[in-house]
């Protein structure tokens, strides 16, 4: 993105993709949350160790949870570097959800702050300030 792009006023569609980051990361939380509740239930507890061996169990669960991982750890790196370079404050929550609560909680909390912060930059570049 260049620096005029910047500087242009909030980008067509940004409250749509913002609703849809939000209602991602809402639902990310919540089937993640439901998932994890199922599985506690069914051990009588959240058993790390059990829930580690059955990601981990099968050939498709192993895909999955390595895929996740990986992906998580990169996107978690491009959270930080991304944060600093744009001067993005509390980018530390989402980066909290990623690694608390789920994957697919944090990353799209993360990109709906971030439109949110663009557009300040660039309502504050149209503005002369």
């Amino acid at each position: 993105m260049s620096e005029s792009s910047l500087h242009a006023g909030p980008q067509p569609g940004s409250r749509v993709r913002q609703m849809i980051y939000l209602v991602l990361s809402i639902s990310g939380a919540a089937l993640t949350a439901d998932a994890n509740i199922r599985f506690a239930k069914e051990f009588g507890g959240f058993e790390l160790r059990q829930f580690i061996a059955d990601a981990f169990g099968t050939a498709a669960g192993q895909s999955l949870s390595w895929d996740l991982l990986i992906g998580a750890f990169a996107v978690v790196m491009w959270m930080v570097v991304e944060a600093r370079r744009i001067g993005m404050r509390h980018a530390i929550w989402p980066i909290l959800m990623t690694m608390g609560i789920a994957f697919a909680a944090g990353a799209p909390m993360f990109l709906l702050m971030r439109e949110r912060h663009l557009n300040r930059m660039a309502a504050e570049g149209a503005g002369g300030g």
